[in-house]
């Protein structure tokens, strides 16, 4: 018994090598329509005592929005004391009303707001408070900064990695069957 152990263990061990190899699946985007935080170009702070999050103030919109977890699990709602809750999701808006994206690179603080829940102002119901996870690796792009690449390194914009930034546009586009992108990219600074 313990030889046929024996020469198991190396395809035992080949193919758990192979397993721990093989890449995570892809996030599932989902188009939803319903209240949400919009935070594309949120501005944020760390939260106090937890260098790990930050506290971004999001506008609160209506309409349909991008999440990468199904739509019943970022449904907005109402507790009994009255609080509303949304949570931030991905939309064009802020692209069709002109704000360009400002790229950023790796190493910068930024934050990653995308399905994070969010509390909507009760004075201002028109914003929402979000909790976000603070990043500090990979090139990333904003709607804020209004494109001063100054603002890279002392913000923490909401704001997602390259990659993520085009393919939630492309899904966007999709399915809302838009066929030129409002999505623009800051000017690049002259040297």
């Amino acid at each position: 018994m313990r030889a046929v152990m024996l020469r198991l263990l190396p395809a035992i061990l080949g193919l758990a090598a192979i397993l721990c190899l093989m890449q995570p699946a892809a996030a599932k985007d989902y188009l939803c329509h319903q209240q949400f935080a919009l935070c594309t170009s949120a501005p944020c702070i760390p939260q106090p005592g937890n260098p790990d999050i930050s506290i971004c103030v999001c506008d609160v919109q209506e309409g349909p929005n991008l999440a990468t977890v199904a739509c019943d699990t970022v449904k907005p709602s109402t507790d009994a004391e009255g609080i509303r809750t949304v949570y931030s999701q991905f939309a064009l808006t802020q692209f069709e009303q002109g704000k360009k994206g400002l790229k950023c690179e790796s190493g910068t603080p930024w934050s990653q707001c995308l399905n994070k829940i969010c509390t909507v102002d009760p004075a201002n119901p028109d914003k929402a408070i979000c909790a976000c996870d603070v990043v500090r690796t990979g090139d990333w792009q904003t709607a804020g900064g209004d494109c001063d690449a100054a603002t890279c390194k002392t913000a923490y914009w909401s704001g997602a990695l390259l990659a993520d930034s085009r393919s939630n546009a492309d899904f966007m586009m999709d399915q809302l069957k838009i066929t030129k992108s409002p999505a623009e990219a800051c000017p690049v600074p002259k040297q």
